[in-house]
């Protein structure tokens, strides 16, 4: 039997950088990254600390060619208090986000726009888009905390787009 080439050649994956951090200097925040799929519920798994943000590890990277890019993180915690990401809300347009990957590869974003959405107003889809122009997308909870459920009734949504 002849031997054939098992290589994937032109159709190789792309390595996946990881990112490990997040920071938004003007607005202090400078946080860790943790690669994560999703929860029981389908959503963004998020750890319970809110100084530990999570990326959507099955989705494009900072240093992908297109897509979103989704970080998230908690905006506060009964256990950990305030986490940074609640800093977000006030992030003017232009404000620059770093992302910095596990081998120390930096890539820069521009903020575009700030939006405060309720949770069930938020087309999910566009968010968690793989294949659009290439931008970050900074998430946490923010509005009206809802006693009875526990949980804060809108999110924030800040995109951001790569600074050549």
């Amino acid at each position: 039997m002849p031997l054939t080439d098992a290589s994937l050649g032109a159709n190789a994956a792309e390595p996946v950088v990881q990112p490990a951090r997040v920071q938004v200097p003007a607005l202090g925040i400078d946080v860790t990254v943790s690669p994560e799929g999703v929860d029981g519920t389908g959503a963004l798994a998020l750890s319970d600390d809110p100084a530990i943000a999570s990326w959507y590890r099955y989705g494009p990277t900072p240093w992908s060619a297109s897509g979103t890019s989704v970080i998230a993180a908690h905006v506060d915690s009964f256990d950990y208090g305030v986490g940074q990401f609640a800093l977000l809300k006030d992030a003017p347009v232009g404000t620059e986000v770093v992302t910095t990957s596990v081998d120390g590869q930096t890539a820069r974003f521009s903020v575009q726009s700030v939006s405060m959405l309720e949770k069930n107003g938020v087309d999910w889809n566009a968010v968690f888009d793989r294949e659009g122009d290439h931008r970050l997308a900074l998430i946490t909870c923010g509005g009206e905390f809802d006693y009875s459920t526990g949980h804060y009734l809108s999110n924030v949504i800040v995109y951001a787009v790569p600074i050549a």
